[in-house]
């Protein structure tokens, strides 16, 4: 007869290794969502990162949700969701997608693939622009997080010849953390600072 405690060991063991991995509740610095694109799902997962830029007509907010690591992206290979507003960082609420990101309660969003892309010639993926869909911001702290989830729909074009319209949808969770406008220019990607 098996023992309670041989037992518990094992589901102790399991239930530590469990709590190390980040969850849809905790993701921390990270999102999780679901891309289609022409048809075709892809789960993805990657960092997420916040900033503010200040500028002569005032603060921009920009939400960047990198495929992989902020590192795995720059000007020539880059995977990436972006939020954009022309306001400060946005409070506990939702916020409606549209091209048009005049009113506080609007953002724009990217939804870009993109490999080769410092030459056109070669360069292939895609770079689709929010139509419709919502970001939901449902948590923001004074330590410079932010939580919430999204949804849109999307269209654009590939980048590679001949160009061909393209049009996806996308959903997930995130929680970004703060950081310098300055680390993601030097990405050298137009994420709209």
């Amino acid at each position: 007869m098996l023992s309670l405690s041989r037992l518990a060991a094992p589901a102790l063991a399991l239930a530590l290794l469990a709590s190390g991995c980040d969850t849809t509740d905790s993701l921390s610095g990270e999102f999780i969502a679901d891309v289609t694109v022409n048809g075709a799902r892809e789960a993805v997962d990657g960092e997420a990162i916040y900033t503010i830029v200040n500028s002569s007509e005032g603060p921009r907010f920009v939400l960047a949700l990198f495929v992989g690591d902020l590192g795995d992206n720059d000007h020539d290979d880059y995977r990436f969701i972006s939020f954009t507003r022309e306001a400060d960082r946005p409070g506990v609420g939702a916020y409606s997608v549209d091209e048009d990101t005049d009113a506080p309660s609007v953002v724009a969003v990217t939804l870009a693939d993109v490999t080769d892309g410092d030459d056109p010639l070669d360069a292939v993926g895609y770079v689709l622009r929010g139509r419709t869909g919502i970001l939901s911001i449902t948590g923001s702290d004074g330590y410079g997080t932010l939580a919430g989830s999204f949804r849109f729909e999307a269209d654009g074009a590939s980048v590679d010849m001949p160009r061909e319209e393209v049009d996806g949808t996308a959903s997930g969770q995130f929680e970004a953390y703060y950081e310098r406008p300055s680390v993601l220019r030097s990405l050298g990607i137009d994420l709209g600072i």
